[in-house]
């Protein structure tokens, strides 16, 4: 009997791993790359790439223009489908409740932890003394949390991370400080219209019922959160994560939204930068043509009090490369060094991307003209998309006690069997880091992109959403190895 290792093929799936593998070409993207014009219109081939048909003529028009390095790359993302998740992932249906954390049984956990609880709180009140914050709370309530998925970002850059039922939580950027609670205006939702005045529309996360209790009606309260999560399916393989919504919110339309971080071994460079792209998939198996609306609302916050400290700011960013976004600057508190977060999406000829730079959380104040959470839903239901003026002035300040946002609008046609692609970034831009001695320290991604928040955060989701088909090429020869080892284990 062969001996298998401990390590499964998921669990394998470290940055050290082997990434010299290199995808096998088939013959049809060979001849694609090196037949004439003439013979690519008899054959007529067409290639798909995340679930979009290539021309051919595109193809030998970018093999002219590139070295033999850059052709190799082209030739390996050929072969990536964006909608499909790998055989062997970790999976979550979304009603499913997790394993809950169990209570300590006092005849024999905590007996036996005792000493530990003894020196934790020793530790605790020594920091104190030192006017130090301790780097664990012992006496600090945590939240029983068991949904987390696959988090966002790269390495050393903070991180913010995802349950499994789509909403974000975990906020990681400052050292010590661990923000658990989710932050419900972080969504991403899904409009979809039909010829006849069919329409459907539903936020793309389900938190749980004590989640959803006391949200401001009057803000994120009403939007639609209506999403069926029998229908829902998450599988997860660090770096990425798929979440598929089969039959939402309409019953024909199956929307994959696919998560990558790049996380890539031997490449310290991209590795450090704080960004997350999502690309969505769209799918239409109706008789009918849908337009559809992909939303991704972020709030202007860190997570806790922060948010209500008022003189926070947001602006659009200037179109380039078909990237449009919004850039959101958070002035933290407690000394917490400022932060800087950009959403964005391309635009493409099949993908119109609209921008609502501002919007409230809560109900306008009286005497204040503000367009509200409730205003920004219900334009992008009503219009499927955003106009000009929505969000008001680009550049006005919060007041203390209200708390803003800015949302990103993707709209397609998605004719009837057909698919359509959209993709959109999310970055974080905080350089320095304080730690509790006083010193601070600049992340390793300002090596590369400076020390202005502003222009990191942009380039970063400017760059993210032309370059994450390589991320994803070199992720799937480091990662496609392992999962095909048939001597290893599932885990």
């Amino acid at each position: 009997m062969p001996t298998f290792p401990r390590t499964g093929r998921i669990s394998s799936l470290m940055p050290t791993s082997p990434s010299g593998y290199a995808p096998r070409t088939s013959f049809v993207v060979f001849a694609v790359l090196f037949l004439s014009n003439e013979l690519y219109k008899q054959l007529e081939l067409n290639i798909s790439v995340c679930g979009l048909q290539v021309q051919p003529n595109w193809l030998l028009h970018r093999s002219l223009k590139m070295g033999t390095s850059e052709l190799e790359q082209a030739k390996a993302r050929l072969h990536v489908d964006c909608a499909q998740p790998p055989a062997i992932t970790w999976q979550r249906k979304f009603d499913d409740e997790g394993k809950k954390v169990a209570m300590l049984s006092m005849a024999t956990d905590i007996l036996t932890i005792i000493p530990l609880i003894f020196k934790m709180l020793r530790l605790h009140v020594e920091g104190i003394a030192k006017n130090q914050v301790a780097v664990y709370d012992p006496l600090k309530k945590w939240m029983d949390n068991c949904y987390r998925g696959v988090p966002l970002g790269g390495l050393g850059s903070g991180s913010i991370g995802r349950s499994y039922r789509g909403y974000f939580q975990q906020f990681q950027i400052f050292p010590r400080i661990y923000e658990e609670k989710p932050i419900l205006a972080n969504q991403f939702s899904a409009f979809v219209s039909r010829p006849g005045g069919k329409s459907y529309s539903t936020v793309l996360s389900a938190p749980t019922a004590d989640l959803l209790k006391g949200i401001d009606k009057a803000g994120i309260g009403s939007w639609d959160w209506k999403l069926k999560e029998e229908n829902c399916n998450y599988h997860g393989l660090f770096p990425r994560s798929w979440t598929v919504y089969d039959g939402e919110p309409d019953t024909k339309i199956k929307i994959t939204c696919r998560q990558i971080s790049p996380f890539i071994p031997h490449n310290y460079k991209e590795s450090s930068f704080p960004v997350t792209v999502f690309t969505f998939t769209v799918q239409n198996s109706g008789s009918t043509p849908a337009d559809v609306t992909l939303l991704f609302t972020w709030a202007n916050s860190v997570g806790g009090r922060s948010e209500l400290t008022g003189n926070h700011t947001n602006s659009r960013i200037k179109a380039r490369d078909g990237v449009h976004g919004v850039l959101l600057r958070h002035r933290t508190a407690d000394g917490n060094p400022p932060v800087t977060f950009a959403i964005a999406s391309e635009e493409t000829s099949d993908v119109r991307v609209t921008c609502c730079p501002t919007f409230a959380m809560g109900p306008s104040s009286p005497g204040a003209e503000q367009f509200t959470a409730k205003d920004m839903w219900d334009e992008v239901k009503n219009r499927g998309s955003f106009g000009g003026d929505a969000g008001g002035a680009p550049t006005a300040s919060s007041r203390p006690g209200s708390s803003i946002g800015a949302a990103v609008a993707s709209t397609t046609k998605v004719p009837a069997g057909d698919t359509r692609v959209v993709s959109f970034a999310l970055s974080w831009s905080c350089p320095e880091v304080k730690f509790p001695s006083g010193r601070t320290y600049h992340r390793r991604y300002t090596k590369f992109l400076g020390l202005d928040r502003d222009a990191a955060a942009e380039q970063l989701v400017h760059d993210a959403l032309l370059e994450h088909m390589k991320w994803e090429s070199l992720i799937e020869e480091w990662q496609t190895p392992i999962l095909q080892d048939r001597r290893l284990p599932e885990w």
